[in-house]
C-alpha cells in the first residue's frame, strides 16, 4: 500500500511538472546527458531543453508532429523529421492546418532541387534538407520601443494586445510570432556560415564544377564587412534571391529569372538599402573570381601582368637593398683580384 502511494505521488509529479508534454517525451529526454555515439564515431545528443523549446518558434507544435515516425520505444533508427508533415496549428487565412509544402514548391523551382535542369551534378545526397539550414530559432522580437522587457518584449506594446487578448501566453506568443517575422532571423555572417557548410568545401566545389562560392565571397569589400561585423552588408541571400521573394527562391546564374543573371544583376544591387543609383555596368562586375585561365581569361592575365609588374618592382629594389647591406656589414669585402705590382 506504501509502494502503491509512492508510485502515486511520483507519476501525479511528473504529469503536473510536464503538463504541456502529453506524449510524456521529456520523460527521458529531459536528462542532459542522453546520448549515444553512432557508427561514425560521432556523439549524439537527445537532451531537449523544455523551457527553451517553449521560447523557440516550434514551441506550440506536438513531437510527434515533426517526429512522425517515431512509433515505439526505444526507438528505430533513421527516423529523420519530415517538414512536409500537417501539425495541429490551423492557419488563421486559410483554416487549415499548417504546413511547410508552399516552402517545398518554391525549393522545387530552384538550384537545391537535384532535378533542377541547371544542376551539373546530380547526386542527391548533396543537396541540402530543411534541417542542414535551419534550427529551431528562438523568438528574436523586434525592439522598436525604448523600454523593454529581459525577454526582449515591449511592454507598451503588450499593453495594447492586452486591451483585448485577456491570456497572458497568448499575447506573448502571437506578439514573439509576428515581430520576430519582422526581419532576418539569422544576421549576415550566420547566413555565409551557414552556406559554407556546402559551398566552403572545395570537394564540393569540385564535384558540382563550381568555384569556392563562400571564399571568393570572402575576399569581396562585401565580405570584408561581414568578416568585420558590419551587419547591414549583403550576404547570399541578398543577392541570390530577388526583392520580396522567398529565400528558398535561390536559382541559378544561368536562369533568366534568377536575381543574378547576366541582365538582372544591376537591378540587384540597384536595391535602396545597397546602391539605388546603379546601372546596367554595374551588373557586369562579377563577384565570385578565381584566378582561373579557363573560366576568367581576362581577370587571370590582368591579374598575372600585375605580378609581373610587381615582382619586376620589387625584386631588383631588394636585390640593391642585400647589396648595400651586405657593404655595410663587410666594407672591406671585394670581389674584384688585386694587381700584382
Amino acid at each position: 500500500m506504501k509502494s502503491f502511494f509512492v508510485l502515486f505521488f511520483i507519476l501525479l509529479f511528473n504529469s503536473f511538472l510536464y503538463a504541456v508534454d502529453d506524449e510524456n517525451c521529456l520523460l527521458c529526454h529531459k536528462y542532459r546527458t542522453l546520448s549515444r555515439i553512432d557508427e561514425n564515431g560521432k556523439t549524439r545528443l537527445y537532451y531537449v531543453n523544455d523551457e527553451l523549446f517553449h521560447k523557440s518558434v516550434h514551441g506550440k507544435i506536438k513531437c510527434k508532429e515533426c517526429h512522425s515516425q517515431i512509433t515505439k520505444i526505444p526507438h528505430e533508427e533513421n527516423t529523420k523529421v519530415n517538414c512536409l508533415n500537417e501539425c495541429h496549428i490551423v492557419e488563421p487565412s486559410s483554416e487549415k492546418r499548417f504546413s511547410h509544402k508552399k516552402v517545398q514548391e518554391v525549393l522545387m523551382n530552384s538550384i537545391h532541387n537535384p532535378k533542377n535542369k541547371y544542376v551539373n551534378y546530380r547526386d542527391e545526397r548533396d543537396f541540402p534538407d530543411c534541417i542542414d539550414c535551419h534550427n529551431n530559432p528562438l523568438f528574436r522580437p523586434i525592439q522598436i520601443f525604448k523600454d523593454v522587457t529581459e525577454e526582449g518584449l515591449s511592454e507598451k506594446a503588450l499593453a495594447r494586445c492586452r486591451l483585448c487578448h485577456k491570456e497572458e501566453k497568448f499575447v506573448k506568443y502571437f506578439y514573439n510570432h509576428v515581430s520576430h517575422r519582422l526581419h532576418n532571423s539569422k544576421n549576415s555572417a550566420e547566413i555565409v556560415r551557414m552556406c559554407n557548410k556546402c559551398h566552403g568545401k572545395e570537394e564540393m566545389a569540385t564535384k558540382h564544377k563550381l568555384v569556392n562560392a563562400v571564399a571568393t565571397y570572402s575576399d569581396t569589400f562585401h565580405g570584408k564587412a561581414v568578416t568585420f561585423g558590419y551587419d547591414s552588408a549583403p550576404d547570399c541571400i541578398d543577392c541570390h534571391v530577388k526583392e520580396n521573394e522567398s529565400a528558398h527562391a535561390i536559382r541559378s546564374y544561368e536562369d533568366p529569372k534568377s536575381a543574378v543573371y547576366e541582365k538582372n544583376r544591376w537591378k540587384t544591387c540597384a536595391k535602396k538599402m545597397c546602391h539605388p543609383d546603379a546601372t546596367p555596368g554595374l551588373g557586369e562586375v562579377r563577384m565570385h573570381v578565381v584566378i582561373n585561365k579557363d573560366l576568367y581569361k581576362p581577370e587571370y592575365y590582368t591579374a598575372l601582368g600585375f605580378t609581373c609588374l610587381t615582382l619586376g618592382a620589387y625584386l631588383p629594389l631588394a636585390l640593391i637593398l642585400v647589396l648595400e647591406l651586405i657593404r655595410e656589414i663587410f666594407p672591406n669585402l671585394s670581389f674584384r683580384r688585386k694587381r700584382r705590382k
